[in-house]
């Protein structure tokens, strides 16, 4: 399937990833760790994770219609489609019709239900794969019985595979301890952590490998000195220009202020305006910060396609754990969904190479856009 790039603009990131996914399963789902049947068999075009404790279904697509139900954090609902409302907050009136009810899209994060196909030997170097499942728990051995480790990790991250392990597991152990989502657990991946080494497993079925072909550099005859990212803060969008063409545009959610809960002060955790250069950049990257229980404290394993562009780390990168783009909620970075960020990822230089976790440009060249692609953040 073949899309032109004026088609891939018109496309939002929600209408394209259903236009190049394959068919999604049943429509079974879970909430509260329960694998529930729903009540229709419609088509399914996603599925939503619930971002939050207490989101709320209404009856309506309306945020004054009647409660409908409330979810748990991660319970999971199929979608059966995206609406545009005049409800909703004044950066986001997309809603998603759901098992029972309408979800605002901010309370909810559209995720993939796909099963995969091991790959049962990693290599010498590992390959890099993107989840596949609304979230899976790490485990600390390949086993349904192992204890999960302190990670959940969600639909969309992305992460190293060092490892192909057989589970030592018997039928009776996968009947009496099934995971959600189900899939073929008699292959696990161990997964790497470049912050927090550690034993992480996760069965290989909810993990797509990702192709080198996924690597490769999009427009690589244009002048690399004619590309440029452009982050305009007061409309909370980002766009890309080829010269004076505008080829690709997307809402971003950027960095804001954070309360100091012992202090009740604000900190600027607002992206810094200025010319810069991208001078590094990874498919995956652990990001944490903070003393555990603040309100500015963030451990999150897995985010994707990162783009570096200032050294005090602030990047464009892939979000899971909020869905609400148009409006400052960042610590600093530009958040994207990810599929916006793998396309800025692969679109802007320095390339990555497949077989190397980080593409840094020495400091010699960090300010030349022939190396690396100039954002202007306005």
């Amino acid at each position: 399937m073949k899309f032109s790039r004026r088609t891939l603009l018109k496309l939002g990131s929600f209408g394209l990833m259903r236009a190049l996914l394959p068919p999604l399963p049943p429509v079974d789902f879970y909430t509260d760790g329960e694998l529930i049947r729903p009540l229709t068999r419609r088509p399914v075009i996603a599925f939503a994770r619930s971002l939050q404790f207490g989101a709320i279904v209404r009856s309506e697509p309306n945020l004054r219609a009647p409660q409908v139900r409330t979810l748990r954090r991660d319970d999971v609902l199929p979608i059966y489609a995206e609406l545009r409302t005049e409800s909703g907050s004044p950066h986001n009136k997309v809603w998603y019709e759901v098992e029972g009810g309408y979800m605002h899209s901010a309370l909810a994060h559209p995720v993939r239900w796909q099963l995969n196909k091991a790959i049962t030997d990693a290599g010498e170097n590992g390959f890099w794969a993107e989840v596949t499942v609304p979230f899976v728990d790490s485990r600390v051995a390949p086993s349904v019985n192992a204890a999960p480790t302190k990670y959940r990790y969600y639909g969309g991250k992305v992460y190293k595979v060092i490892e192909a392990v057989r589970s030592p597991d018997k039928p009776k152990d996968v009947e009496a301890r099934p995971l959600p989502f189900s899939g073929d657990v008699e292959w696990w991946y161990r997964i790497e952590d470049e912050s927090f080494p550690g034993r992480y497993f996760v069965p290989a079925s909810h993990l797509r490998p990702i192709a080198q072909a996924e690597f490769a550099p999009l427009s690589p005859e244009v002048d690399p000195r004619e590309k440029k990212i452009v982050v305009k803060l007061r409309e909370q969008r980002l766009y890309a220009y080829e010269g004076e063409r505008e080829v690709f545009t997307c809402r971003i959610a950027s960095g804001t202020y954070f309360k100091d809960e012992e202090t009740g002060e604000l900190k600027d955790y607002t992206t810094t305006p200025g010319r810069w250069f991208i001078f590094h950049k990874t498919p995956t990257q652990h990001m944490y910060g903070g003393a555990v229980g603040d309100a500015e404290s963030f451990d999150l394993p897995g985010i994707p396609w990162v783009s570096y562009f200032t050294r005090s780390g602030i990047a464009v990168h892939g979000t899971y754990w909020h869905n609400d783009y148009g409006v400052p909620r960042s610590h600093g970075c530009v958040n994207v969904t990810s599929e916006n960020a793998k396309w800025v990822w692969r679109w802007t230089l320095p390339p990555n190479d497949y077989q190397k976790r980080y593409a840094t440009l020495p400091v010699r060249d960090r300010q030349n856009p022939a190396r690396g692609t100039t954002v202007i953040v306005e």
